[in-house]
């Protein structure tokens, strides 16, 4: 397994226009898609397979709107998080003037090592990096 990365030139102000590593990602994987894939490793058919992927994104959304964290045991936690802008004083705060909007966080689960105290995530082990130049 490996991950396509592609260098790039950070030209933000106060960047020193240094140069990193980006993923790059040729290609999305939709839910029909997993669904085929699902039902060629396992018993269950492809309708069974797109009737419960459906009813997951559905009843994700109602928990997450409802200020849940969403928990898929052996995948990782979905949660909501809040962008806002600060405040010099905590009174000053105020939902419709401070809070810009809303994004959607994805912690994958992992293991940690006791001895180092390094957590491997889940969908990151054994992973290389591979130069990608189109």
């Amino acid at each position: 397994m490996s991950i396509k990365v592609k260098a790039f030139q950070d030209k933000r102000k106060d960047s020193n226009n240094l140069w990193y590593f980006r993923a790059i990602h040729p290609s999305t994987i939709n839910r029909d898609t997993l669904a085929d894939r699902i039902q060629a490793n396992c018993t269950v058919k492809r309708s069974d397979v797109l009737a419960v992927l459906t009813e997951l994104v559905e009843v994700m959304n109602y928990e997450l709107s409802n200020g849940n964290k969403v928990l898929l045991d052996g995948f990782g936690y979905f949660y909501i998080g809040v962008k806002s802008i600060g405040s010099i004083e905590k009174e000053d705060l105020d939902i419709e003037q401070n809070i810009q909007g809303f994004r959607c966080g994805f912690l994958p689960t992992g293991t940690r090592d006791t001895a180092t105290g390094i957590t491997s995530r889940t969908f990151c082990s054994g992973l290389k990096a591979q130069r990608y130049d189109a």
